[in-house]
């Protein structure tokens, strides 16, 4: 399936990956050049062009409002074939990218069990080091699109301090969307009360609807699928909160 942007979950991933390794600073400030500049969602396309800030700034950028301009340069800095090699490594047999404008298949595809593979190592400390995983795992807290995974559960994405959440319900996620081809796609761990946590990846592609609004029936059968698995894991014992 196409995943639009949630693809962005591998250059997460190599990310920290290099970084571990000791190729990558996070706190290195990384220019813009002026071919990483894209369209389409983010912030940096509007802000001056000889901004300078951190990598890991990049990293949030990317995952928090799934800015383009950012996931461009960390490809760059990364390397494309060593991100697919990782993705491959780490067990994502059916996932391939380009990171290129164009037609949804051609810029990503994978499938929902490949991303719940890269998601349920990051969620139990399985890939990388520990420490890595709760990095990467703070950063997809800050995702500020919650009309798919987060659209009816009593998730609030605002009563966070920090990368601190103080729940009962987090959602840590990264989604994805496109216009052409009518594709929604999200992902993410869903933690609840008792230690309960899943992972889940969601997808659909060819909706007659084209726009970007908020009742879009991809996101919104998205966001049904995922309020089902959400009931059938909420501890019984706990009453389920209304808001």
């Amino acid at each position: 399936m196409p995943t639009a942007s949630t693809i962005k979950l591998i250059v997460l991933a190599e990310l920290y990956r290099q970084a571990e390794a000791g190729g990558v600073r996070l706190d290195d400030p990384l220019a813009i050049d002026p071919d990483d500049r894209r369209g389409g969602s983010g912030i940096l396309k509007d802000l001056s062009p000889d901004l300078h800030i951190t990598v890991r700034d990049h990293a949030i950028l990317m995952t928090a409002l799934s800015d383009n301009t950012s996931t461009a340069v960390l490809v760059r800095l990364l390397g494309l074939a060593r991100i697919l090699q990782s993705a491959r490594e780490w067990g994502m047999t059916d996932t391939s990218a380009t990171f290129r404008s164009g037609a949804m298949r051609e810029y990503a595809t994978s499938t929902p069990r490949d991303i719940v593979r890269l998601l349920t190592l990051i969620a139990t400390d399985a890939i990388i080091s520990a420490a890595a995983c709760a990095a990467m795992r703070d950063i997809l807290v800050t995702q500020q699109y919650h009309d798919q995974i987060g659209r009816y559960l009593p998730f609030n994405p605002y009563a966070r301090s920090g990368y601190a959440h103080p729940g009962p319900v987090i959602v840590r996620s990264k989604s994805g969307f496109s216009g052409p081809g009518g594709v929604r796609v999200d992902a993410g761990i869903v933690e609840l009360p008792n230690d309960v946590r899943y992972v889940l990846c969601v997808m659909t592609e060819g909706s007659n609807d084209h726009l970007y609004q908020p009742e879009h029936d991809g996101a919104t059968l998205n966001g049904r699928l995922s309020r089902l698995i959400f009931d059938a894991w909420w501890p019984e014992s706990i009453p389920v909160p209304t808001e």
